[in-house]
């Protein structure tokens, strides 16, 4: 457990300066969200960005060949993946704390009536964004790298189109819809609860391929 700790202890001391540089990606977040006067919006983006943010960890280590250093440490591949991870997951939490602030916060200063099911929907499916992005990210960057795979980063986003295209197709989709609506409308208390499994879902399953990638990767 406590090389895992420092492998995470790693990544966050590599990409300390990378991040706080990121994290200016919250004002055109704020500007979205007051341009199109919805905090929604704001809220959204901001977990869109923090999906640059988390990826931004391979292009440090890749830049400072940091890679190296895992080949020589005494931590096992699959530790540093479960670091890697347990890097996204506090990412992403941090992330949705701040996208939850930010979206009261613009609520009320634009007097706009934000209902607790549409801020905890909105807030969890950002953040089933954001795992299901760094689900699908992750194991791409360790098997062709980050230079190389970048542009997959927007993957998620028309994966999610596709998907949802096709669901729409279906005759029944709008109503199966409306019952899921009116049940977490009815229970709100669940939304975060389902989000969140989710989105551990989606984390566990990915590290389980990405480990799976790297074990067989020569560092």
């Amino acid at each position: 457990m406590n090389r895992i700790i420092n492998a995470l202890k790693l990544d966050f001391f590599a990409g300390k300066s990378t991040l706080q540089l990121t994290a200016i990606l919250l004002i055109p977040a704020t500007l979205i969200g007051m341009i199109s006067k919805g905090p929604i919006y704001t809220m959204i983006f901001t977990m869109v960005f923090a999906v640059t943010s988390s990826g931004t960890i391979f292009s440090i280590h890749e830049k400072n060949h940091s890679d190296k250093l895992y080949g020589i440490l005494p931590l096992k591949k699959s530790e540093m993946i479960i670091a890697r991870y347990l890097f996204a997951l506090i990412i992403g939490t941090v992330y949705a704390v701040i996208s939850g602030i930010l979206g009261l916060v613009m609520s009320q200063v634009m007097d706009t009536r934000l209902d607790s099911f549409t801020f905890w929907s909105t807030l969890m499916l950002a953040f089933i964004y954001f795992c299901f992005a760094a689900s699908i990210s992750y194991p791409i960057y360790l098997k062709f790298s980050f230079a190389k795979a970048y542009i997959f980063t927007m993957l998620p986003m028309y994966v999610i189109a596709v998907v949802i295209l096709f669901m729409t197709k279906k005759t029944n989709f709008i109503s199966d819809l409306d019952k899921v609506i009116r049940f977490f409308t009815d229970n709100p208390a669940l939304i975060p609860i389902f989000g969140i499994l989710i989105g551990l879902l989606l984390l566990t399953i990915s590290g389980v391929i990405a480990n799976l990638i790297y074990t067989r990767k020569e560092l």
